[in-house]
């Protein structure tokens, strides 16, 4: 097997066991506030730097935007309950190669790439589902909360907000 396949699969791997030992949310204290994970060595749930967005660069930028293009032309047959399995197969491979692309071209301070690896997480998790079930409702929603979530902890000039239930 090829380094940066194994890589992948190692990345792929820890990003799911990331993904369901951590909530998806920002932890919430007892005062009602976010707690944003100012523990600089290990972010298990998503996370701020220091009440700000992280920055991002441009593969990811890239990475993500793909994602999402992918994914919202998928919604509508979704909601049609329309959406074919070859169409969830293509997404889901869509969504590991973009994913690929990231781990090996995104270039993020270790708190940034932790907080990233909650999102790729939920992502590789929903495109697992899509693939077991095109409907599933562990399946594209997911996919799209975690693209709806990215924006709240990166800055990517140009995202708009997604509008979706």
């Amino acid at each position: 097997m090829k380094l940066h396949h194994m890589l992948t699969a190692m990345v792929a791997a820890a990003s799911l066991s990331l993904f369901f030992s951590a909530p998806l949310k920002a932890e919430t204290g007892a005062d009602g506030v976010h707690d944003h994970g100012h523990d600089e060595h290990a972010a298990s749930a998503l996370s701020l730097d220091h009440g700000k967005k992280w920055q991002t660069d441009a593969p990811l930028r890239k990475g993500m935007m793909s994602i999402r293009h992918e994914a919202m032309n998928a919604a509508d047959a979704f909601h049609q309950h329309a959406l074919s399995q070859p169409q969830a197969d293509s997404l889901a491979k869509h969504i590991h190669a973009q994913v690929e692309y990231l781990v090996e071209n995104c270039k993020l301070e270790p708190q940034a790439d932790a907080t990233l690896h909650v999102l790729i997480g939920d992502l590789l998790a929903g495109a697992g589902a899509l693939a077991e079930q095109p409907l599933s409702n562990q399946g594209l929603p997911r996919i799209i909360k975690a693209l709806q979530l990215y924006p709240d902890y990166f800055e990517h000039p140009g995202w708009a907000a997604i509008q979706h239930d």
